[in-house]
């Protein structure tokens, strides 16, 4: 039986750094993946930004997060681990956590952000998902 894990996608060098533990993880223990992609929001939320232009800026993260969900795709193709997408709007931290629950995934995989720790989305994902959270350190070779 393979395990399903969570991976939160967004292009950035975090989220590459999950998808090559997870690939290296499979070998060791069949895997199915979810990728999700969140679309944040909280940059346009509360800032009186025209609803036209707020349209337009979450438009234009979408098809960054659709090209990101795409790379990552093709990242397990590649290696034969079977994959999913999906994509949501909202803020990343709890729509993570949210999904991880409802898909009953077995662990959320996620790469350290290298930014500040307190208030991110890392530090709310690992606090409040419901399912173990492994958090994916960067080589210092990768750098």
């Amino acid at each position: 039986m393979k395990a399903k894990v969570l991976i939160p996608v967004d292009g950035a060098r975090n989220s590459r750094t999950a998808e090559e533990y997870t690939v290296k993880l499979n070998e060791f223990m069949p895997l199915s993946v979810l990728l999700f992609n969140v679309v944040d929001t909280k940059e346009v939320d509360w800032h009186g930004i025209n609803p036209d232009l707020k349209d337009m800026i979450i438009e234009s993260k979408r098809r960054r997060g659709g090209k990101a969900l795409s790379e990552a795709s093709e990242t397990f193709k590649k290696a034969g681990i079977e994959s999913e997408r999906r994509s949501e709007v909202g803020h990343p931290a709890k729509m993570i956590c949210q999904l991880a629950h409802n898909e009953k995934v077995d662990m959320v995989i996620i790469g350290e952000s290298g930014r500040r720790f307190l208030g991110s989305v890392l530090n709310d994902v690992i606090h409040n998902c419901d399912v173990p959270v492994l958090l994916v350190k960067h080589r210092a070779d990768n750098d």
